[in-house]
């Protein structure tokens, strides 16, 4: 009896995993996007954004204060953004968990990145003090320290 449980529970699982991979979708749930989501997105992208089923809802919400032209466009700014932080050495906050906080305060830009370096977020906050208010210790962008 038990060898018939644990087949059926290989059976059961077998046919999930072929019915994920021939529809072309993961499981819906926090992180996961589909194949064919991810297939339009570039690889130079797929690098440089952290959660990619989060970079639609970004763009849509944040690309017109950028000028990007589409969810890439606006992918590689926020990278560009980095990589100007710390060519420049913009104000910047890293908190406990290695999580970057960058702030241009000429421009407005707001930029959180993960411990790997893929964008997190990418906006202009419109409330004053909103880097102030951010949790962690600063760092210098050109040092890393």
């Amino acid at each position: 009896m038990r060898f018939l449980f644990k087949s059926f529970a290989c059976l059961a699982l077998a046919a999930f995993v072929a019915h994920t991979w021939i529809s072309g979708h993961a499981p819906a749930g926090r992180g996961s996007a589909s194949r064919t989501e991810t297939a339009q997105i570039a690889p130079s992208v797929a690098r440089t954004w952290g959660d990619l089923a989060s970079l639609p809802d970004h763009f849509a919400r944040h690309g017109a204060q950028f000028g990007a032209r589409d969810a890439e466009d606006y992918a590689r700014l926020a990278a560009q953004f980095l990589q100007r932080a710390k060519a420049e050495g913009l104000p910047a906050k890293i908190d406990y968990s290695g999580v970057v906080r960058v702030f241009d305060p000429r421009s407005g830009t707001f930029g959180a990145y993960n411990p790997d370096g893929t964008t997190k977020t990418f906006f202009k906050p419109g409330s004053p003090g909103y880097f102030d208010r951010q949790t962690g210790r600063m760092i210098n962008m050109k040092t890393g320290r």
